[in-house]
């Protein structure tokens, strides 16, 4: 039987003078448990998880190599594949471990299309950070190229904010932060490059002009969501002294559209998700959490109460509601990424990353530096915790 990923970890690091080299080609141990406990993660930021068809899969990293576990609809392992492992030249063999320990992967993001996925990860080393990206087939996982997106400039945000990742007409769209660069008002100062790549495979070309931000929040300063024509994209700024978030809508076809909202002045964004038309943005404004929603017409935004959330059960689906009082009313009807910012307290892990695969609620997060899955159903009107491997 094929050992666990922590077993594996292990052997892995303490057999440097055994020179076993894992390939990219073999797959790692399909993990099972209740509740699932994957190996330790060098950095909080260092995985994500994503919805797709067949039910979700979860992308992490573990020290410089980076795998993918697929779920089922509940959350059920199916399948781990290494994705990427640093290269090594033949004279290098013998400093093999030296080469992974001073190269991290310190931010991942995910995405998926059909039966296809795409990855983007933020990695350094003692020289230089930079961001690169892969994407290919989940029936040939081990067949994916990567390709080398932007070098980046430190310091970067933590845990998340470097990287976004989305798909739309057939590709995958990462944003990603860049370099230093000129600002576009002549008093703004200390000003970061982010830009917009389309990629496939090993192909890459820019999306889009490159935009200027004047001192990037040091958390969450970036996001990005696809959803039919429209790009969404959030950028977050501390030039005023105080967070401002400033959300973009823009449309190429069928016909041209734009709009641009400073929203939650003086909050941190936590997260977004589109529903049918609609934007709804989640912030922490000192310790409390708001949401505003910015229709897909030229109406003002709406602000949305959601200090007392819960979740309950309609016809098996859930619904995020907020007790009381008029607010927040999300209801997860398909599948739904980044739910993250919108979960009740009770259903969240630290640096949580949470979907609806149409059957489960599933939420990974970080607990004691290990990476650890939750799944949540509907049972009658409660949404109730599930062992992963019933």
């Amino acid at each position: 039987m094929p050992a666990r990923l922590g077993t594996l970890l292990a052997v892995l690091l303490s057999c440097q003078a055994c020179k076993h080299r894992t390939t990219p080609n073999e797959s790692a141990a399909v993990v099972k448990a209740t509740t699932t406990s994957y190996p330790s993660l060098g950095r909080a930021g260092a995985f994500d998880l994503v919805s797709a068809d067949s039910g979700a899969a979860l992308v992490f990293a573990e020290y410089a190599q980076l795998r993918m576990t697929l779920l089922d609809p509940g959350g059920k392992a199916r399948k781990t594949q290494l994705l990427v492992m640093p290269e090594v030249a033949p004279e290098q063999f013998d400093n093999e471990f030296a080469l992974w320990k001073s190269l991290e992967i310190d931010e991942v993001v995910a995405a998926t299309l059909g039966t296809r996925y795409g990855v983007v990860w933020l990695e350094h080393d003692r020289l230089s950070t930079r961001t690169r990206g892969l994407s290919g087939s989940f029936a040939a996982m081990s067949d994916s190229q990567s390709v080398s997106i932007t070098d980046v400039q430190q310091p970067i945000a933590t845990p998340r904010g470097n990287l976004a990742l989305g798909s739309a007409d057939g590709h995958f769209v990462a944003f990603a932060r860049a370099q230093s660069s000129p600002c576009a008002d002549r008093p703004q100062r200390d000003c970061i490059g982010y830009s917009f790549f389309e990629f496939e495979s090993a192909n890459l070309r820019p999306s889009g002009p490159p935009l200027a931000v004047p001192a990037p929040c040091s958390e969450n300063a970036l996001n990005l969501l696809l959803s039919g024509t429209r790009r969404y994209y959030g950028l977050c700024s501390l030039a005023s002294g105080t967070p401002v978030t400033t959300w973009f809508t823009i449309q190429n076809v069928p016909s041209y559209y734009a709009r641009a909202d400073r929203v939650l002045e003086g909050c941190l964004p936590r997260g977004a998700v589109v529903i049918e038309d609609d934007l709804i943005v989640a912030a922490d404004c000192a310790g409390a959490r708001r949401a505003v929603r910015l229709r897909g017409s030229d109406q003002a935004p709406e602000e949305l109460r959601m200090d007392r959330l819960d979740a309950v059960c309609q016809s098996g689906k859930p619904k995020i509601v907020q007790l009381g009082s008029p607010g927040l009313d999300l209801p997860l009807n398909g599948r739904q990424d980044r739910l993250e910012a919108f979960l009740p307290e009770r259903f969240s892990l630290p640096q949580a990353r949470a979907v609806w695969t149409g059957q489960s609620l599933l939420v990974a997060g970080v607990v004691d530096s290990k990476l650890t899955l939750k799944a949540y159903r509907c049972d009658s009107t409660l949404l109730r915790e599930v062992a992963l491997e019933q």
